[in-house]
């Protein structure tokens, strides 16, 4: 295990990681601050390379040891799942975006056409023409920035929790 990729975390008990039993939500097994730490320190791991996490629990609590590394793959499971389904709106919500505005922009240019005609070539024609353009730029503005750059970091988190969750978890009781 090469230190680059390994992640260590040094705990008093297992309670400072896994939630209470008694938490209704299943999904979220590990704490808020725990989970922050680990996704914090893994996007610094290389992405090629497999994310090791060593726990070091301080006290002698060994009924809970094994709860750790099932607790840890069950969470990020449930948040690469999360992403996963994040990732599926926001991709289905640019594309009816896009899909809206460019109807907007049929209208668009079929009334610039009549005022066009209507007024031929004078300042109201060319400011409604010139509006238009605007209009149009605008109602694209928001499906682009969906569909080119808004899934990104989604995707990447979607990579991360994955790995997360195939990463190789060791308890080490006793030690430091």
């Amino acid at each position: 295990m090469t230190g680059s990729n390994k992640l260590t975390l040094h705990l008093q008990n297992a309670r400072d990681i896994l939630r209470s039993p008694e938490v209704p939500y299943r999904k979220r097994t590990i704490n808020r601050d725990a989970e922050d730490f680990i996704v914090e320190e893994a996007e610094n791991i290389p992405r090629k390379e497999a994310i090791n996490i060593v726990v070091y629990l301080l006290s002698s609590e060994t009924e809970r040891k094994d709860d750790i590394g099932i607790a840890l793959h069950r969470n990020f499971c449930y948040r690469k799942e999360q992403s996963q389904r994040k990732f599926k709106r926001v991709l289905q919500y640019g594309w009816r975006t896009l899909a809206i505005a460019l109807c907007l922009l049929v209208v668009l240019f079929s009334l610039t056409e009549i005022a066009i005609r209507l007024w031929s070539e004078n300042r109201i024609a060319m400011f409604i023409r010139e509006s238009f353009i605007i209009l149009g730029w605008v109602a694209l503005w928001r499906p682009m920035e969906l569909l080119l750059y808004d899934w990104y970091p989604i995707k990447r988190n979607i990579d991360l929790f994955r790995r997360l969750e195939e990463s190789n978890v060791q308890v080490i009781v006793g030690e430091s």
